[in-house]
């Protein structure tokens, strides 16, 4: 019975440590290192980092801290900058970064299929095939000149 309680704390405690990985990777994958090399945090690979072991430290305090991933994050862009986040936020301000950009394209879609709406309807096929008299009668006078 020992033992079945055992392996059941070792599995819950390796599940939490999996869960805690996970959220880590997911949350450190969003925050760029202060030292100037622009990486981002848990990869820095930068020899001589002054600052990733801190901010890494940080970062596990954060996480153990605030049950929020925005919270964490929020509380990186107070200490650091709000360049050192750099998924912007999804609310305030930050939020057109999300919006605007898919409205752009949407936008320049619409005008190119008007504009060529737009062409399509000045090429009328009856008016292409109706010539001016005087330059038909101009056509084939050259013709008769050039003999062609």
């Amino acid at each position: 019975m020992k033992r079945v309680a055992l392996v059941l704390i070792v599995c819950c405690s390796l599940a939490a440590l999996a869960e805690d990985d996970k959220r880590y990777n997911q949350i450190g994958n969003k925050i760029q290192c202060a030292c100037g090399c622009t990486q981002i945090l848990i990869k820095c690979n930068h020899v001589g980092c002054t600052s990733s072991d801190t901010m890494i430290k940080q970062l596990r305090t954060a996480l153990a801290t605030y049950p929020n991933e925005e919270d964490v994050l929020q509380w990186f862009r107070r200490n650091y900058g709000m360049t050192v986040v750099v998924e912007p936020a999804k609310h305030g301000f930050e939020l057109l970064i999300w919006v605007v950009p898919p409205l752009l394209v949407a936008g320049a879609v619409l005008l190119v299929l008007f504009i060529v709406r737009q062409w399509q309807s000045e090429q009328d096929p009856a008016a292409v095939a109706k010539v001016d008299p005087a330059l038909e009668a101009s056509r084939a006078r050259a013709r008769r000149e050039t003999e062609l």
